[in-house]
């Protein structure tokens, strides 16, 4: 990732690998807002060679065992820990069987190389909007579980991302494994358009569970807007029926009812039609299912 700064190097830091959560929080609480917990270091190094970010101590997790592994247990779901990568995640049978709009969403994050590197945990953290976990996390209804002085607390996905670059995470805090709660009956699947850069221009993030006659579902936009945008009116639409007519209506309806936004890489009335490109696009794919 690159803004176009001419900077090739890293600052200077002091690297440290501990091997337990409780060291890391040690090294935290002495450095305070001087030190960056760093997973896969994607982001983090990217930003501290834009001079975005310019931490005098970098803390690697990858030592930390309890940080690892991606654990399902049924009745309870899934619990992701900090360090494990993309890659792994790509490659895991039940994700891709049963939490299928994450598994769609991770395989499409960047290329083969970076998500090699790249951790589920750092792509949250990072809270850019463009980035791809959010918007299935959040169709998912996962938790992030925070450690910190204070102990152990669980923060929803959708209020864990405050803003861009902005996370419900203190200076003496850190994030230990994403949680997901377990599902039956559910059909998911996720969407992006992007315009052959890695930044997504607008991605959909969609979760339908039937049981019985009901029928729920979680629709999530990401890219579209400074944080990950859910909207309740095409959700009501695809609780009521799911036929073709249907994807037009929800398409119409995410068209009219999703604020967008404007930037440097599109306008908020080319992200209005992307909206309903994406919507149509994944919505068709999931009643096939």
């Amino acid at each position: 990732m690159s803004f176009g700064s001419p900077y090739v190097t890293l600052p200077d830091f002091t690297y440290h690998r501990p091997t337990t959560i409780e060291e890391v929080l040690k090294i935290l609480k002495e450095h305070g807002d001087e030190a960056k917990v760093m997973g896969g270091g994607v982001g983090l190094l990217a930003f501290m060679k834009e001079r975005l970010m310019s931490p005098s101590h970098v803390i690697d997790i990858k030592g930390v065992k309890e940080l690892g592994g991606a654990d399902y247990v049924p009745g309870r779901g899934l619990r992701i820990g900090a360090s494990v990568t993309i890659a792994e995640l790509c490659q895991n049978d039940l994700i891709q069987d049963k939490f299928t709009v994450l598994h769609e969403a991770l395989s499409r994050v960047a290329d083969q190389m970076i998500r090699g590197r790249a951790t589920l945990v750092g792509n949250l953290c990072e809270a850019i909007p463009w980035v791809d976990s959010p918007p299935a996390l959040i169709s998912l209804d996962a938790t992030v579980e925070v450690v910190g002085p204070g102990g152990r607390r669980k923060v929803p996905v959708a209020s864990f991302i405050k803003g861009p670059v902005d996370i419900d995470l203190g200076p003496e805090e850190m994030v230990a494994s994403v949680e997901v709660p377990d599902v039956s009956g559910m059909r998911s699947t996720f969407e992006k358009f992007t315009s052959g850069s890695e930044f997504s221009l607008a991605s959909i993030a969609v979760t339908l569970q039937s049981q019985g006659r009901k029928r729920t579902a979680r629709v999530v936009y990401g890219a579209v807007n400074s944080t990950p945008v859910r909207c309740q009116e095409v959700e009501q639409v695809l609780e009521q029926e799911t036929s073709r007519a249907s994807i037009r209506r929800a398409a119409d309806t995410a068209a009219d009812k999703v604020e967008c936004m404007s930037d440097v890489l599109a306008s908020s009335d080319y992200r209005k039609h992307l909206v309903k490109v994406v919507t149509t696009k994944a919505l068709g794919r999931l009643l096939q299912k």
